[in-house]
């Protein structure tokens, strides 16, 4: 079935860091990690400041290493996939030039925290944190009630230029079907329902990805929409 959306931007913003991606619980372990001591005496600032320190006390690759150990699962990169990127990550955006693109979040959470804790010396994040209004007169509330990912894509894609990387890449799977990359290119999602039956979709990722949003003003995407039914 196809499904008419009407969709408008509500805010566009750069990001350094996204939300959440480093707790104080984080910055504790990132302490541990870098034998730091006592840890009972510092407040939540000051352990995120130790934390900075400790991490730019260590040469860049020695502390890339150790956060490329934290992020990541045990197995996820190999140790010598680790320890080329540990050394990358000092001049290159991973989280766009890695060739797995389940890694690209890893990478950025990553590459994050070192351009905090060094001062810069490191590639700038170019996080987005996007926020559409979106709604439709069919019954779809479902469907954006927990957006899928390839949903989401789907709905940007009318506004942004024919050039632009995701329609140069995926140009197929905006059209429909399986598009499994799509939870990787949206780092996260968040969605809101609006008194109007309409919801607000926050969306998280790069520039890499979203820096060609550029609607104009309110437009309408269409998506077909593969609904699957029950078995009794």
């Amino acid at each position: 079935m196809q499904v008419t959306f009407v969709v408008s931007q509500v805010s566009t913003d750069s990001l350094l860091q996204l939300p959440g991606d480093w707790t104080t619980d984080d910055f504790r372990e990132i302490l541990s990690l870098t034998e730091y001591g006592d840890q009972s005496e510092l407040s939540d600032k000051e352990i995120q400041e130790m934390a900075y320190m400790s991490l730019a006390d260590l040469p860049k690759a020695e502390a890339a290493d150790l956060l490329l150990s934290y992020v990541f699962p045990e197995g996820t990169l190999t140790k010598g996939q680790r320890q080329n990127s540990s050394h990358e990550m000092d001049t290159e955006r991973l989280w766009e030039e890695y060739p797995e693109p389940e890694h690209h979040a890893g990478f950025y959470r990553v590459g994050s925290l070192l351009y905090a804790a060094f001062n810069g010396g490191h590639p700038k994040p170019d996080g987005r944190q996007l926020v559409i209004r979106v709604s439709t007169k069919q019954d779809a509330a479902d469907l954006l009630t927990n957006p899928d990912p390839a949903l989401v894509l789907r709905l940007l894609a009318p506004a942004m230029d024919g050039h632009a990387l995701l329609h140069r890449l995926y140009e197929d799977e905006l059209k429909g079907g399986s598009f499994p990359t799509a939870k990787h290119i949206l780092y996260r999602m968040e969605s809101r329902p609006l008194e109007d039956d309409a919801f607000e979709l926050t969306v998280y990722s790069t520039d890499y990805w979203l820096e060609d949003f550029r609607p104009v003003e309110t437009y309408e995407a269409t998506v077909a929409i593969e609904r699957v039914e029950a078995v009794e």
